[in-house]
């Protein structure tokens, strides 16, 4: 039976997602507004690592960058995702707050003790009580517009932090440039998803996940992160449980789990995410394992992206996989804005 994807549309996504994600490239180019003229009001001398607060959405901006800062950074790059600290935090640390909301209760406890420790604190966020904190402590701020679910403004939150390290002359000048070059190729890619048409590979491939259960496998190299960003959105926006894991780890163990229980793993589907700079013995292995499994599961689909540089290819992939959540809430029968299990979960933490 045909599915009508536009019905699907108008029935279920009521809080627009879809246009949150059209917004990916807009939101690199708010970024670059944002940043044009601003300037820290503090100095970040003596500057020898970087630890990045944050949780969920937020987070996996911090991820985003540092995977893309790796081969040029010459200090040390940690996203924290906890209530606590490093014990090596001090004087010497940048310290990059990100909390879209401005509430999140693990990112509060973790830039509490940041400030103990006396480290160098720039908030990124739209307000909330983390802003107040920061502007009680004379703290750089960088507030970002709001209206965004957190996980939907991951254009708004890895620019922007990006540009912030780039002020400080810790990210790169020609990474800077790249990201700039790549709004426009984003926002002609992003073309070909908007609309339900047979050449749309965004729905074919939620077409043939959504009744599944995706495992996605990313290179160490680069597109692990991709790999967990999708998982991260087919379980907020789809409400599907998915996995990943990341190549060459997963030939040192995980590999040994596709034996047992035969008929429940008939019910998963391995996803590849590569790129062409990826390790060669990488994208071998990835190869040989994806032979390897061919008769455990029903479905392997592999995922890669063209562009001149890493950044453009990355940031197409993490943009085309957030499509593929998107049809597959659709599919779904379910609206893939609300996070009803987070927020009770946040009330029941409160009472």
């Amino acid at each position: 039976m045909e599915i009508d994807i536009r019905n699907l549309k108008s029935l279920f996504d009521s809080s627009s997602m879809h246009d949150a994600i059209c917004s990916f490239p807009q939101q690199i180019q708010q970024s670059f507004d944002i940043m044009k003229d601003y300037e820290p009001i503090n100095s970040y001398p003596d500057i020898r690592n970087v630890l990045i607060l944050g949780m969920g959405g937020s987070a996996i901006g911090g991820d985003v960058v540092r995977v893309l800062m790796q081969d040029f950074c010459k200090i040390p790059i940690l996203v924290n995702r906890s209530y606590d600290i490093p014990g090596w935090v001090n004087e010497s640390t940048l310290v990059i707050a990100s909390s879209y909301s401005g509430g999140t209760e693990e990112t509060l406890s973790a830039f509490h003790q940041c400030l103990s420790a006396k480290a160098k604190i720039i908030v990124i966020s739209t307000g909330g009580e983390i802003t107040k904190l920061a502007e009680n402590h004379n703290l750089d701020i960088v507030k970002i517009p709001a209206g965004f679910q957190p996980r939907a403004a991951l254009g708004l939150s890895f620019s922007t932090l990006l540009l912030v390290l780039n002020k400080l002359r810790i990210a790169n000048s020609d990474l800077v440039q790249d990201l700039k070059n790549s709004i426009e190729q984003l926002d002609a890619y992003s073309k070909n998803f908007v609309v339900d048409s047979v050449e749309n590979e965004a729905i074919m491939i939620a077409k043939k996940i959504f009744k599944t259960i995706p495992v996605i496998y990313g290179s160490e190299d680069l597109t692990w992160v991709a790999a967990y960003r999708f998982r991260c959105q087919l379980e907020e926006n789809a409400k599907m449980m998915a996995f990943h894991h990341h190549i060459p780890e997963q030939n040192h163990n995980e590999i040994e789990g596709w034996n047992q229980n035969p008929e429940l793993l008939k019910k998963f589907t391995i996803i590849w995410l590569s790129d062409e700079d990826d390790h060669e013995r990488s994208l071998k292995r990835m190869k040989v394992t994806k032979q390897l499994l061919n008769k455990t599961v029903e479905n392997q689909i592999t995922i890669s992206e063209t562009g001149n540089n890493r950044i453009v290819r990355l940031l197409k992939m993490i943009h085309f996989t957030d499509w593929i959540s998107y049809y597959s809430a659709l599919l779904h029968n379910v609206d893939p804005t609300p996070v009803e299990r987070i927020q009770l979960l946040k009330r029941k933490m409160n009472e």
